[in-house]
């Protein structure tokens, strides 16, 4: 250094140091050796910087030093010179991150003197995070121990000068040296530096300040072969952190379901998944109780397992299948197997490929109670397929005469009875017009009703009595005197017992009335033959 420079940066600096010297300041914040020496680690590679000290974390931005200083010349944003090195690892006055200027700016003659946030330790005494400064006909030096192999030689942090920037080395402990130690430094023993001492440390040569602890066996994860301690070394482990003795990886992407939010790896997270097991893109559940149907036994939650449902994904406990066709009526499209969809099917539930009709009322025969329509049910409709709504009967055999064959029950069937309504075996039609005696209110047909026909058996349209008896005297099978007109004889006139024809004699009048009988009878055969 030139000794001119190095005297004016002194005096301009000298104010500043003076006023912190000069009493006692609050008291500093308490650092561990190992902070020290953590903070100290990530200057290395900095350039030096004349007057200044602040650096990045991440190595980066290291900037560069030319020339001899106090007169050299800097480029970049970070940097440290030796003092400003130290007071950044020791954090004096008070905590500010390391890529900030320290305020104030320490000088060798500041670590040189007294002060209440540092103090003079022997030279053997030195313990990592101590420093060692000099400071004598107005050049100086300062840098960070770190170790020691004899106390001639030992490693330490410092940015040594222009050339060399901020290093981490062994150099020379030479007698101008001495021995300098921050305030309120805890003396504890953290091998690995993450701040956490080692008696506490749950990896004591591993830095692990977090000191996270998976299976909490005591023994961090930074330093366990088995973070989760499922008896898997991570190393093998498809979950490291989670414990899975089993290593199940359902969707075999080598990330075990225990520590994998998309167990079948469909693209649904577990835990919006209705089915995390099973690869089921659509998710599907039919029956809404959030267990899809890819991994459901119950798709429609009938209470029927889909193995045995014969509608799996349509309820229906009752299983009913109408043409036994193996896939439920809830869910066929024909129900009743008769090859008409049920959408037109007029029995639906009942096979009728006739689709038959007979009332036209859209409900099929085969399962209309009432099939012709007359408003009496078929289980008690005399005539089930004949409407029929009085319900006749007149035979009174249960078959109602509007479909009984034989409505009078005489044995001849109605298409073939001259009397369907009136018995009559023997089917008797006196007057041959095709209604038959049983039923024709003219059964002789002589144009007079039998009601009032004085002989309803025997045609006489003239209706003749000549006795005024109302007595045709032309049946003598019905019951009625034979009458004959004869005049009395002069005997009978004379005794009133005799008769004769007039003008004649009783023989000639007897012939007469025979010849007469026997033409009525004659005539009578021949009408009936």
């Amino acid at each position: 250094m030139m000794k001119s420079a190095h005297a004016a940066w002194i005096g301009a600096t000298l104010g500043v140091a003076a006023l912190t010297l000069a009493g006692d300041v609050a008291a500093l914040q308490p650092l561990s050796r190992d902070e020290i020496i953590a903070r100290a680690k990530t200057v290395v590679g900095y350039s030096y910087w004349w007057g200044h000290g602040k650096w990045r974390t991440d190595g980066a931005q290291h900037g560069s030093c030319s020339g001899s200083c106090p007169s050299c010349s800097h480029s970049g944003s970070y940097g440290a010179d030796c003092s400003g090195f130290v007071g950044k690892a020791w954090q004096v006055p008070s905590p500010s991150p390391v890529t900030q200027e320290q305020s104030p700016h320490y000088t060798t003659w500041s670590y040189a003197g007294s002060s209440s946030m540092w103090g003079p330790i022997s030279k053997t005494a030195g313990k990592r995070g101590d420093a060692y400064v000099y400071n004598s006909g107005g050049a100086g030096h300062i840098f960070l121990f770190e170790g020691t192999t004899n106390w001639s030689y030992v490693k330490a942090y410092e940015c040594k000068g222009c050339s060399y920037g901020c290093v981490y080395g062994t150099r020379e402990l030479s007698a101008v040296y001495s021995g300098r130690r921050r305030a309120a430094v805890t003396d504890v023993v953290d091998t690995d530096g993450d701040g956490v001492p080692d008696d506490k440390d749950n990896c004591d040569t591993v830095d692990n300040k977090d000191q996270k602890d998976t299976d909490g066996d005591k023994k961090g994860d930074a330093c366990d072969t088995d973070d989760d301690g499922d008896g898997d070394l991570d190393t093998k482990d498809n979950c490291p952190l989670a414990k899975n003795p089993d290593q199940i990886d359902t969707d075999k992407d080598k990330k075990g379901d225990a520590c994998d939010t998309d167990d079948d790896g469909d693209g649904v997270l577990d835990a919006k998944d209705v089915c995390p097991l099973v690869a089921d893109k659509s998710q599907q559940d039919t029956d809404k109780d959030k267990q899809g149907d890819a991994c459901d036994d119950d798709d429609d939650g009938d209470g029927v397992k889909d193995a045995a449902d014969n509608c799996p994904v349509v309820a229906n406990k009752d299983q009913a299948d109408s043409d036994g066709d193996g896939r439920g009526n809830a869910c066929d499209g024909d129900d009743d197997g008769d090859g008409f969809p049920d959408a037109t099917d007029n029995c639906p539930k009942v096979a009728n490929k006739d689709q038959a009709d007979l009332d036209a009322d859209q409900l099929g025969d085969a399962c209309d109670d009432d099939r012709d329509g007359d408003g009496a049910p078929d289980a008690k409709d005399n005539c089930p397929d004949d409407p029929n709504k009085d319900q006749a009967d007149a035979n009174h055999d249960g078959v109602g005469d509007a479909c009984e064959g034989d409505l009078d029950g005489d044995g001849v069937p109605n298409d073939r009875d001259s009397c369907p309504a009136a018995a009559n075996p023997g089917q008797e039609d006196d007057d041959g017009d095709g209604a038959g005696d049983a039923c024709d209110d003219d059964r002789d047909g002589d144009g007079v009703s039998n009601a009032k026909d004085n002989c309803p058996d025997y045609p006489n349209a003239g209706q003749e009595d000549v006795c005024h008896d109302g007595d045709s005297g032309l049946d003598p099978t019905g019951g009625k005197d034979l009458e004959l007109t004869l005049a009395p004889t002069a005997s009978e006139e004379a005794g009133g017992c005799g008769v004769s024809p007039p003008g004649g004699s009783r023989d000639s009048g007897l012939g007469l009335m025979g010849l007469g009988l026997l033409l009525v009878l004659g005539g009578r055969r021949e009408r009936r033959s």
